[in-house]
């Protein structure tokens, strides 16, 4: 599981210390702005044009983050197609085998979404995938043995593409699973976002003039946006989650 100082920070702390940190650089930048003398040129339009990178940036990495979440969730409905396949063609096999088969699906079903609800415990995390991977060799075992079977080569010759169908959707689950915004992106975004706050206590100062409601209102839409963007980027925690998709899940453990 990845860990790093931004992304083991939860959300909510990022943004209220940006939110107070935007609040700060304006009132630093107002100071500066109101020592200029009126002889000085007005850079309204250079604002203009930071105002529009920040929002490029700010769109851009939403725009990653919402397509990791839109990743995430359609990794896991196909692996739940696939395990959903598997548990289908169990039914090819005699009744001993398909008891057999369905007993380990069972487990298997339930270390998977022991992964996906551990939230970060690594502990958790770690057991879950070293279960699916113990009860996936079983599995494969299993079928490659009894393929050699000339009786059950049919119900083998189905069975052995599903279940690496099921295999390959579990690691690239796994794989949107942990897949995140770059960290340098999200750290420009901060940063800069920090930066045209100065620049606009900057123009206020040198107009002499500071709309404090428009300020606070740049601030904290600046701030929602920037936690709705780290909350979709982080599947673990946080108000927006796949737990619809998680269902599908649970719904396959009544078919076996």
């Amino acid at each position: 599981m990845k860990h790093s100082f931004l992304f083991d920070l939860h959300a909510k702390y990022i943004v209220i210390f940006l939110f107070f940190a935007m609040l700060l650089a304006i009132n630093i930048g107002y100071r500066f702005g109101v020592k200029k003398t009126k002889s000085d040129s007005d850079n309204s339009g250079i604002l203009s044009s930071l105002l529009g990178l920040l929002a490029l940036i700010l769109a851009f990495t939403f725009g990653m983050a919402g397509s990791r979440f839109e990743n995430r969730k359609a990794s896991l409905v196909d692996e739940v197609n696939c395990i959903g396949t598997v548990i289908l063609r169990t039914d090819t096999y005699p009744d001993s085998l398909k008891n057999a088969s369905k007993k380990d699906l069972a487990i298997y079903l339930n270390s998977r979404v022991a992964y996906f609800e551990s939230d970060r415990d690594e502990e958790k995390i770690n057991a879950a995938l070293e279960q699916s991977a113990k009860v996936s060799q079983s599995l494969w075992n299993r079928a490659s043995l009894y393929s050699k079977d000339k009786d059950l080569f049919l119900p083998s010759n189905m069975m052995i593409p599903a279940l690496n169908s099921m295999f390959d959707s579990a690691t690239t689950a796994n794989m949107a699973y942990n897949s995140n915004v770059p960290e340098p992106i999200v750290y420009l975004l901060l940063f800069f976002s920090i930066i045209i706050s100065f620049y606009i206590g900057y123009s206020s100062g040198f107009k002499k003039k500071i709309d404090r409601f428009y300020i606070l209102g740049f601030c904290l839409l600046t701030s929602v946006v920037i936690y709705i963007t780290l909350d979709l980027d982080r599947p673990r925690r946080g108000s927006i989650n796949t737990e619809n998709e998680m269902i599908l899940f649970n719904d396959l453990k009544s078919s076996l």
